[in-house]
């Protein structure tokens, strides 16, 4: 966990479950998400979040793939990132 979510008063006290202190930042990230799995022909389900950690999750309704948001992700990492964001969706380049 780097220094945005440690820093955090909503972590510190252990209410980062409702995840409404940093609901924007999930949202613009989670719009940009759907934009990147649109241009691939994905169909995303509902964005869960991962228990304990900044990201929440998603798979392709048609082919399983998976994308990630991490609102805290290391210097190293995207804040977007999984197969839905690299990868066309295969089911829907075979009904195309």
């Amino acid at each position: 966990m780097s220094n945005m979510c440690k820093d955090c008063v909503a972590w510190l006290l252990g209410g980062c479950g409702t995840a409404e202190y940093c609901r924007p930042e999930r949202e613009c990230l989670i719009e940009t998400a759907r934009e990147a799995a649109e241009r691939g022909g994905h169909v995303l389900a509902e964005f869960v979040h991962v228990k304990g950690r900044p990201v929440w999750q998603a798979e392709c309704t048609r082919c399983g793939q998976s994308v990630g948001i991490n609102l805290d992700p290391s210097p190293d990492e995207a804040c977007v990132y999984g197969e839905v964001v690299t990868a066309a969706c295969q089911v829907s380049s075979i009904a195309t």
